[in-house]
């Protein structure tokens, strides 16, 4: 149901609310759409002005020789408000598209209809001139064929590797457009014109966007955020479009079967590849590039939305939400099949702080008795707590950290190009809240732990298991040999019923279905003076099968 709510959304998004009558009726006015997600895929609105093949008996019937990829129940065809009687495909022989002739077969091909005078290979005192208008010619098998004048009126097949040259009485047409087998549209529509205009609305694979962002750190508290698109298009042409690129996690359950509506498949292939599509489904993970939602805290404070340039003109770029996707939307926008682009979407300023981070071992809790007779050192990552002020959500992507470059004299320089820092992943982070971006390990802060097994109650039992009660006793020691103050944030998760500690901590327990200690989430907050140590003593306790 998900996927046809995302469907839904995206419909709501590109389309009127007059547009929505049956599937009967559209908006011409408007020019091709196309709504991009990250994930590969595409949702195109296509208008097209379609003439009639026919009057008399065929009027009302139209081609469309141009089909789409169109991914498995997406596909959607509309009318200016009359009903459709008949929509169908088939194979049909059509002319391709013009190419430049590369052998005599092809540019006799391109010149059919014209009157042309060949010599034929043998002796050359018994060499034979026909002269005639070609008629026809068969690229499979190299025939050719001609109504003569010469030698004598009439009609000639001649094979390719008979001729020896070739004459025209006119400039020949170095083009030709052979014609193929190909799948077509056929639209009937009631009480048609002979021209009407329809659309095709479908999503496809092959076109894509990907998101960098640069964070400049202007000073210890703001820094300047930029979201850059890269557009990839390999599916079609895009002219003049309202462009969209869309930030959500899009659920399209058979976005790998192209509809056999378009297709050439045999409908025992097509399903056979359908009933096995669903069991790999949920099986594929999230690629790095995904916009799963970080447990952040978020609060709903409101921030007035003042976009700047920076990398791009970002005052053509449009925002708007709907259902749980949110559009980035561009007008006016052209790139052909195989084209890439860049589009600046945001450059804000927001708040930030330096953090270092470090997360402990998982404890063993589960089939062993924990010992740890010797101190661990940790590394420290230094990174950023990003406050998203922007008015928009961050989507994930990549993210290269810059600030000033300073002189000699520990001035900032305003003539030198930024230093880069470091890049790493920004991840999905909604309006209001707050993300971590990591920037490198800190070396010069020092975090050691150690944890000893201080009780334990034996022979305890529960569901007919005997366990023993073990009671573990920890600390962490920190310094900071910085000549700075320092935001210092430990994390671990630990199995087990945290029991104390002798400084401020923040638990979130975790349900554990299938064993009897729970999980939890534990963080320690704490502030390091320059040259500051602290140790942090705790307990906790778990069951241990005996």
């Amino acid at each position: 149901m998900y996927h046809k709510s995302i469907i839904f959304s995206i419909l709501l998004f590109f389309i009127s609310s007059t547009f929505m009558i049956g599937f009967s009726q559209t908006n011409n006015d408007k020019g091709q759409r196309v709504a991009v997600f990250k994930n590969g895929t595409g949702f195109f609105f296509n208008p097209m002005s379609l003439k009639a093949e026919k009057d008399g008996e065929q009027k009302g019937k139209f081609i469309i020789k141009s089909l789409p990829q169109a991914l498995f129940g997406t596909f959607w065809f509309y009318t200016n408000g009359k009903p459709i009687s008949s929509l169908k495909s088939y194979e049909s022989e059509e002319s391709t598209e013009s190419k430049k002739s590369t052998s005599l077969p092809e540019m006799l091909y391109g010149n059919v209809g014209q009157t042309v005078e060949l010599t034929l290979k043998g002796n050359t005192e018994n060499q034979t001139e026909i002269v005639g208008k070609i008629q026809d010619v068969n690229l499979q098998s190299g025939m050719i064929f001609l109504e003569t004048t010469k030698p004598k009126v009439g009609f000639m097949a001649i094979s390719m590797n008979e001729i020896k040259s070739i004459s025209f009485t006119k400039k020949p047409n170095t083009d030709y457009s052979p014609t193929e087998k190909q799948r077509i549209i056929e639209v009937e529509i009631d009480n048609a014109s002979s021209q009407e205009n329809v659309e095709m609305a479908y999503l496809q694979r092959g076109i894509g966007w990907l998101p960098s962002y640069l964070v400049h750190l202007k000073d210890d508290k703001k820094a300047q955020i930029v979201l850059r698109a890269e557009l990839v298009n390999d599916a079609e042409d895009i002219k003049d479009a309202t462009l969209s690129l869309v930030v959500g996690v899009p659920n399209f359950k058979y976005d790998k079967l192209v509809s056999p509506f378009v297709s050439n498949q045999s409908l025992e292939s097509f399903l056979n590849q359908l009933n096995g599509s669903g069991n790999n489904l949920y099986r594929r993970q999230q690629g790095a590039m995904s916009n799963m939602i970080t447990t952040q805290s978020m609060n709903y404070e409101s921030m007035d939305m003042d976009v700047v340039g920076g990398g791009g003109n970002t005052d053509e770029i449009e925002t708007q939400s709907q259902e749980d996707l949110f559009f980035y939307t561009r007008k006016g926008v052209s790139l052909p099949k195989g084209g890439r682009a860049l589009y600046s979407l945001f450059n804000e300023e927001v708040d930030y702080k330096h953090i270092y981070e470090v997360e402990l071992p998982q404890n063993n809790g589960y089939n062993v008795v924990y010992k740890q007779e010797n101190e661990q050192k940790n590394d420290v990552y230094h990174s950023l707590e990003l406050k998203n002020t922007t008015g928009f959500p961050w989507t994930t992507g990549t993210a290269m950290v810059t600030q000033p470059r300073k002189t000699k004299e520990g001035t900032v320089s305003t003539t030198a190009e930024p230093q880069v820092l470091s890049q790493d992943m920004l991840k999905y982070t909604a309006k209001t809240s707050k993300t971590m971006l990591r920037l490198t390990v800190a070396p010069d802060i020092m975090v050691k732990d150690n944890e000893q097994e201080t009780d334990r109650e034996t022979d305890i039992k529960k569901k007919k298991i005997v366990y023993d009660l073990v009671t573990a006793t920890a600390t962490i020691e920190v310094k900071n040999y910085k000549d700075k103050e320092i935001n210092l944030k430990v994390s671990r998760t630990i199995i087990g019923e945290m029991l104390k500690t002798d400084s401020d901590w923040e638990t979130k327990k975790r349900p554990n279905y299938y064993a009897i200690n729970p999980v939890n989430d534990v963080t320690w907050e704490l502030k390091l003076a320059k040259g500051e140590s602290k140790t942090i003593t705790y307990s906790y306790q778990f069951y241990v099968r005996k």
